[in-house]
């Protein structure tokens, strides 16, 4: 396996968590959309699926009436090959680039007619000055030839800002920026009222007008759908958004194969695990054992009838499979208590294995290479629990959208021209205008081509544009040698195995009563693995879920099915 070498002046120390500092109380937003294309947040939003960065798309499961209106309502896709990968995609997989190529122009005359136009996004870090201080600001409106004037607000608290500004249509900004974890209650009935459907824009072969639309793929699309118009304008993410990692250089000098079974994890983990070494073979695998045993997202149907994830033979399974591995005494006693550092205790060695969402890879390798040339992290290959073929499902296409109001629609035609020169993909020339500014001014290169930020720069540049629209993700974080090949052959080893959920490519909001009905069997599943309820209660919680709204929800569900 390939060794990651790092040099420590790119590594910041005050990195902490999976969102690294970039200046005091800032956080690097180059870091955070490395981490959001491996889904970071996805586990608050709706699954769908399809092919990420062109291949074939997995096989559907079913198709609905919802889907159909949908599939009426998006781009065509139509992929562009500026820049040719060095590890191409595979089924949907996140294509590498082991070197950084030579840059071509995707939109060779200016977009804008002279516009000016306010934008709101939300930022998890320090937030930038803003015209007309702003020199990154003045530098992208110049090539767009229209000025956007940004309104970033404190991520943390943006939820509340959404709904605020919805509340009153006249403080809407002509785009705004709303991640699918902030989307507020029956956002599909404000977006009728507010934002313009797209889709008589975009949809189908329209979208040729703007190449670079039409190369962001279908799924990420579909998740900007509300209410049966095309909405938002997305940022599309990765085809898998887990992994159950392993400290590979540990396994190999303790002379420990990775286990390739759901049996075989379990005798693997006894014999890593040593309390008078300090060692324990991994963190709470609740995650994991969703993984492994293929439990569902939210729906499945089973002889014709939806059927809830905490109804499933695999979920059941995959609690009594984690049972055993807390009472086998495999997991950390720290994980036990419900520590949280899991990160830690895997970098640190304290514990070998661990599953953590794909984003936090790069970030270990930056923290721990340093100090640690040796250190050496590796996802597991997925596997069924008899070590078969496993069931993936792939991880939401899209988890932050951009909407216009509804306004002129010679404006919208001057948005979207200028949403195609942002979404120009890797490999172009504005791609790394809209990432890292003017180079020379907010970024030089090192020996290897990879941009790095002035000071000015990291003062300036910042997840603004990115956030109105992005095209597809690729893997070119070169700095780490090794990590580019390792992760995209993972990714493309395990796209074959990926499938849809039911409800692949709809956004469907939930009615507010149902909101808190499946809260409890998180807490359930936390006592039942420690061996401090049983499978009896989840038998009880199921049936005390049915009669407050679970059967409602499941007659609520199957509606959207043809």
């Amino acid at each position: 396996m390939p060794r990651f070498q790092v040099d420590p002046a790119e590594v910041d120390p005050r990195r902490t968590g999976t969102l690294p500092a970039a200046g005091p109380g800032r956080f690097n937003r180059r870091s955070f959309l490395g981490a959001l294309g491996g889904a970071v947040f996805l586990a608050a939003a709706p699954t769908a699926l399809t092919s990420c960065s062109g291949g074939s798309t997995p096989k559907a499961t079913t198709s609905g009436s919802l889907a159909d209106t949908v599939a009426k309502l998006v781009p065509a896709y139509k992929p562009l090959d500026l820049a040719k990968p060095d590890i191409p995609s595979v089924n949907g997989s996140t294509p590498g680039f082991t070197s950084i190529p030579s840059l071509v122009k995707s939109v060779t005359s200016t977009p804008g007619r002279g516009g000016t136009y306010t934008a709101m996004t939300p930022a998890w870090w320090a937030v930038p000055p803003a015209l007309p201080q702003n020199s990154y600001y003045k530098a992208v409106n110049d090539r767009l030839g229209a000025n956007i004037n940004f309104q970033v607000n404190d991520g943390n608290a943006y939820a509340d800002k959404v709904q605020t500004v919805l509340a009153s249509p006249k403080d809407v900004p002509d785009w705004m920026v709303i991640p699918s974890w902030n989307l507020p209650p029956r956002f599909d009935q404000a977006a009728a009222g507010v934002f313009q459907d797209l889709s008589q824009f975009l949809a189908g072969d329209k979208v040729n007008k703007y190449p670079n639309l039409a190369n962001i793929p279908t799924a990420a699309w579909k998740m900007g759908c509300f209410g049966g118009g095309l909405y938002g304008l997305p940022y599309p993410g990765a085809l898998l958004s887990d992994a159950i990692f392993y400290r590979a250089d540990l396994f190999e000098e303790l002379g420990v194969a990775p286990p390739k079974s759901a049996d075989e994890f379990r005798t693997t983990a006894k014999r890593l695990t040593d309390a008078s070494k300090n060692r324990w073979a991994c963190n709470d695998m609740w995650v994991g054992a969703q993984l492994i045993h293929g439990v569902v997202p939210k729906w499945k149907k089973v002889d014709g009838k939806l059927q809830n994830k905490f109804e499933t033979d695999e979920y059941r399974a995959a609690l009594e499979w984690t049972t055993k591995l807390f009472a086998d005494g495999s997991v950390h006693p720290d994980a036990v208590a419900g520590n949280s550092q899991g990160k830690q205790r895997l970098e640190s060695g304290s514990v070998l294995m661990s599953a953590d969402g794909t984003g936090s890879w790069h970030e270990s390798l930056a923290r721990v290479l340093p100090s640690n040339p040796k250190f050496n992290l590796q996802p597991l290959d997925f596997f069924a629990p008899d070590g078969g073929k496993p069931t993936l499902y792939r991880a939401q296409p899209a988890a932050i959208f951009s909407f216009i109001k509804k306004t002129d629609l010679a404006k919208v035609e001057e948005m979207l021209a200028l949403a195609n020169f942002i979404a120009a993909p890797f490999g172009s020339e504005e791609q790394v205008l809209i990432n890292n500014g003017v180079e020379g001014v907010h970024f030089t290169r090192d020996a290897q081509g990879v941009p790095q930020a002035t000071a000015k720069g990291t003062e300036e540049v910042t997840s603004t544009y990115a956030f109105l629209v992005n095209p597809p993700i690729v893997n070119s974080m070169i700095q780490y040698p090794g990590l580019v090949k390792s992760q995209s052959e993972w990714e493309a080893r395990q796209a074959p195995n990926v499938q849809e959920d039911i409800f692949f490519g709809m956004q469907i909001q939930e009615p507010a009563k149902f909101a808190s009905l499946s809260k409890p069997f998180d807490d359930l599943a936390k006592d039942i693995v420690r061996g401090r309820k049983s499978m009896k209660d989840l038998d009880s919680e199921l049936a005390s879920w049915r009669s407050k709204g679970g059967d409602e929800l499941r007659d609520f569900y199957a509606g959207f099915l043809a």
